[in-house]
């Protein structure tokens, strides 16, 4: 099975940084295979089978802190490009169109607490696992803050989720 396997928190403002080298290592010292890493914020694209804990347990072994992981097959990313409500516009580069990834869905007032922050012209969806957040002013200057939603989250811009998508096409 082809999978992704997002990281949150590592390589943010010089904290707990992970090599891209020493990450693909992990991976294959599980026996995952056609392990294929995508720019420092910690995508990992791979075939096997292997959940959340493992891989969890295995990068706190290798790089001494806890590193939430969050998994999505192929199709649930193939899924998950298609229902985008944001679609870009010609000529846009992907950076106003976010995909906020979660582990599990957030009760009625997780959704109420990230709802009720002001957010100007930002827009989001909630989508089973996931948020789609359109940031005309950038990710930067938004108040929309997925912690609010008490579940665990991790982020990436339109153009990373675009790219992951190619790279997991290319594996099927």
């Amino acid at each position: 099975m082809t999978t992704v396997a997002l990281l949150r928190g590592i390589n943010v403002g010089g904290h707990h940084k992970v090599p891209m080298t020493a990450l693909k290592s992990v991976f294959e010292r599980l026996e995952l295979t056609g392990v294929q890493t995508y720019i420092q914020s910690g995508n990992v694209v791979f075939d096997g089978d292997i959940g959340r804990p493992a891989l969890e347990a295995a990068l706190l072994q290798s790089f001494g802190f806890p590193v939430a992981v969050l998994l999505r097959s192929a199709a649930q990313w193939q899924d998950i490009i298609g229902r985008n409500p944001y679609p870009l516009q010609a000529g846009a580069d992907g950076s106003k169109v976010h995909l906020t990834l979660l582990d599990a869905v957030p009760t009625q007032a997780g959704l109420a607490a990230f709802g009720a922050v002001p957010s100007g012209a930002d827009e989001w969806t909630h989508s089973g696992l996931e948020v789609y957040l359109h940031t005309p002013d950038g990710m930067g200057r938004t108040k929309l803050n997925p912690d609010r939603l008490k579940v665990t989250t991790t982020t990436r811009n339109w153009r990373t989720v675009l790219r992951l998508g190619e790279m997991l096409s290319g594996k099927s």
